[in-house]
C-alpha cells in the first residue's frame, strides 16, 4: 500500500523511499524506528498499543518493554521532542502513544490534525460555541 509522504513541523516522512527528513536533511534512524514512527505518524493522534507496536514494527519478534521504551526515547531524541512536553510524541502511560503533532499528507489540501476524526476530516476551531472557549480536559 502507498501512503505517500507525511508532513509535520520540519519533518517529512516518507515511508514508501524509507526516509526521514528534516528541512530536507537526512535524520538517521533504524529500519524498526522508522516503521514505528510512520506507524505512530499514520494513525494520525490515535493511540497505539505497546500489542501493536510489537506485531507491526517489530513482527513477532521477541522483545521487552524496553525495545519499546527505547525506540520511543531514540525517536523523540530525533524529532526534538520532551516526553515532558511532548510536541510530537504523547505517552500515554500503561496503554501506548500517540502522535499529536498536525500532519500533511502530499495530495491532502489541508493538515489532518492528531487527534482528530481522521484524515479529511478537520475540527472547527470552536465547535461548541455555547460553552465559552472551553478546552476538553485530557
Amino acid at each position: 500500500m502507498t501512503s505517500g509522504s507525511f508532513r509535520f513541523e520540519r519533518f517529512v516522512l516518507d515511508p514508501d523511499d524509507r526516509r526521514l527528513r528534516r528541512d530536507d536533511v537526512p535524520v538517521e534512524l533504524n529500519a524498526r524506528y522508522l516503521d514505528a514512527l510512520a506507524l505512530l505518524v499514520r494513525e494520525g493522534g490515535k493511540l497505539v498499543s505497546k500489542d501493536r507496536f510489537l506485531d507491526e514494527v517489530w513482527r513477532g519478534v521477541p522483545v521487552t518493554d524496553e525495545a519499546l521504551t527505547q525506540c520511543i526515547r531514540t525517536l523523540r531524541r530525533q524529532l526534538g521532542d520532551d516526553a515532558g512536553r511532548p510536541r510530537f510524541i504523547e505517552t500515554v502511560p500503561k496503554h501506548g502513544y500517540r502522535f499529536i503533532a498536525p500532519v500533511e499528507r502530499d495530495g491532502d489540501e489541508a493538515p489532518f490534525l492528531a487527534g482528530s476524526a481522521g484524515p479529511g476530516v478537520h475540527p472547527t476551531p470552536n465547535p461548541s460555541p455555547s460553552r465559552g472557549g472551553e478546552r476538553r480536559n485530557r
